[in-house]
């Protein structure tokens, strides 16, 4: 149907158009009776609605100026009258019996009462369900179905855009779906049998009959799983395995930052005090593994069974272990740099090899000025590290755009890519720009447009694009937050490049 013939059909039915007006109310029927179904949830009232708005249309046809927004003013008339509908009802209709819906006129061929007794449960089911929607995405999809199935229709009746009412479409199909879902498994839940079930059971068996079957079961339990309970040991064995894959990981994460905190002490007493203090946190992990082993066992054989007991005891003990474990690190640091002075006051030789890594970083950062001075810098121009810098933060946006783009947010990917080709123009000129611009400043600056771009993108996501798209990305307002990193690396360059260069010149000052 087009608006034109709509306006018309109005136009003459504000004449005075009878049979004009009988083509509107045939047309728009589903349509209106459906906005008022979506609101009051019960057909018989939704059909009363959709009559007085039609009656109510009719008699103010001339205050209507633009006839061919016919559908979305009746449409509105409708929900109107439904509302007025619900607040009059005093019992709600999720609570009401289906015993008090009137009957239609007997009628010989009316269905039988056990099939409109079934209809009428249909009817309760489907409503709770879409009771569940929020407005915006109940209200199209009861058009959608009630109508011709066209979006075209339904975004003219509630006036919106087409392609805001295919995602709603979509986002409520989801929903019930879900909702399905979670039914099913609420009452198949709800309808197990209990415990009074099994005592009942047990009691009604003989006595001998019931200790022979407990034990060939036992024994069968045991012939074929070789082990007490199949699903237990199943339990117990992920349990397990996931802890010692936890446990290697971190043994292994551990032993290579102890090899190389020791390969980079400076002086052979620092050496002696790591290899101590390794020792003793060995220890220490020893004592902690096997506690956790033992909470472990006793809860897999029920030893606790309260599950707040096993939580609490096993927040405990990682309690307890950070508990010793952060302040020993702490003083451990101040030993190893109070070793580190003492052995410089006393004159001992620095290890060979730290002393080579020096010289060779301090031979890497010296730039000569064009005045002829020179400078040390802890950042220096390399192509691979500035070509995965500006990759690693530019690239999140390709993917972001192209599911913008897969999910009609036409905007949105457009910014987002636009953003992310803005970015890499930037640090290409950067790059080309490198010899007039020292490096350190060229990472500050680079923090600048990231941070930038990054604002643009997230304001595009939260205000500018479809909640489709922001469900496949995960968006959520707390994303926001990302934006503090960018002050956080840019104080750890600066900070990074203080400590190297009072290191340069304690360095220096040493070796004169």
């Amino acid at each position: 149907m087009s608006e034109i013939d709509t306006a018309a059909l109005v136009k003459s039915a504000a004449a005075g158009d009878r049979q004009a007006f009988e083509v509107l109310v045939t047309r728009h029927a589903a349509m209106v009776t459906g906005v008022a179904y979506s609101v009051c949830g019960d057909f018989a009232r939704s059909e009363d609605a959709g009559q007085e708005a039609f009656i109510e249309a009719w008699t103010n046809l001339a205050t209507l100026r633009e006839p061919e927004k016919f559908v979305g003013w009746i449409c509105t008339i409708a929900r109107r009258r439904a509302i007025d509908a619900v607040r009059a009802a005093r019992t709600p209709l999720l609570t009401s019996s289906i015993d008090r819906v009137p009957s239609e006129p007997s009628d010989p061929r009316q269905l039988s009462p056990e099939t409109q007794m079934l209809e009428r449960q249909e009817q309760a089911a489907v409503w709770s369900m879409l009771e569940r929607l929020p407005e915006n995405y109940r209200e199209p999809m009861v058009l959608f179905y009630r109508g011709e199935q066209s979006t075209r229709d339904v975004a003219i009746a509630l006036g919106e855009n087409e392609s805001t009412i295919r995602q709603r479409l979509k986002r409520g199909r989801e929903m019930i779906r879900q909702e399905a879902l979670d039914t099913v498994c609420r009452t198949l839940s709800e309808t197990a049998p209990k415990a009074a079930f099994a005592a009942i059971v047990m009691a009604g068996l003989p006595s001998a009959t019931y200790a022979a079957g407990a034990t060939a079961t036992t024994a069968a339990t045991t012939a074929v799983t070789g082990k007490s309970s199949g699903l237990f040991a199943s339990t117990a064995s992920t349990a397990i395995g996931g802890a010692l894959f936890g446990l290697l990981t971190g043994l292994t994460g551990g032993v290579l930052g102890s090899w190389m905190s020791w390969k980079n002490c400076e002086y052979v007493s620092q050496q002696k005090f790591l290899v101590q203090q390794i020792q003793r946190f060995v220890i220490a992990f020893a004592i902690a593994a096997i506690l956790f082993a033992v909470l472990l066992y006793a809860r897999l054989n029920g030893f606790i069974p309260n599950n707040t007991t096993y939580v609490c005891l096993l927040c405990g003990l990682l309690l307890g272990f950070h508990v010793f474990n952060i302040p020993w690190m702490i003083g451990g640091i101040r030993r190893y740099k109070q070793l580190g002075e003492l052995a410089k006051a006393n004159g001992e030789p620095m290890r060979e090899s730290v002393r080579q890594t020096m010289d060779a970083a301090i031979a890497q950062s010296r730039i000569v000025q064009d005045d002829g001075s020179v400078v040390y810098e802890a950042f220096r121009w390399n192509g691979g590290a500035w070509i995965g810098t500006c990759v690693g933060s530019l690239g999140w946006m390709l993917p972001l755009a192209v599911i913008a783009f897969w999910h009609d947010a036409r905007l949105t990917s457009g910014i987002v890519f636009g953003c992310c080709v803005l970015g890499s123009a930037v640090g290409w000129r950067m790059w080309l720009a490198r010899h007039r611009l020292q490096a350190y400043a060229a990472c500050q600056m680079w923090v600048g447009v990231v941070g930038v771009l990054m604002i643009v993108v997230f304001a595009a996501l939260q205000f500018l694009t479809n909640e489709a798209t922001q469900k496949a990305c995960q968006w959520t307002p707390w994303a926001w937050a990302l934006l503090f990193l960018m002050p956080a690396v840019s104080l750890q360059l600066r900070l990074t490049r203080q400590k190297f260069h009072r290191n340069v010149q304690q360095w220096i000052q040493e070796t004169e």
